[in-house]
């Protein structure tokens, strides 16, 4: 086999685990946040400023929530029995 070949072989393989990766992370579904950034965002922008105040306190409140259930590792519990 010639050197061009190998690259070739190479380059393929790396586009195919991509495309496997992008495929396996749109069936598995497995992301913390739901809806899309974009549609949060905008949802955001329409509230009013004091909406917009407690709508950020409140996610700030289930992140603490959730950064101190990892530490605890409750979180990891909580997943691997379901």
């Amino acid at each position: 086999m010639s050197n061009s070949t190998i690259i070739a072989l190479i380059f393929v393989g790396i586009i195919i685990a991509l495309l496997a990766g992008i495929i396996y992370a749109i069936r598995s579904k497995n992301t913390q946040c739901s809806g899309s950034f974009a549609s949060m965002a905008a949802f955001h922008d329409m509230q009013s400023a004091e909406k917009q105040k407690a709508m950020e306190t409140v996610i700030e409140q289930k992140a603490d929530k959730k950064w101190a259930e990892e530490e605890s590792g409750e979180g990891k519990r909580e997943k691997e029995h379901t």
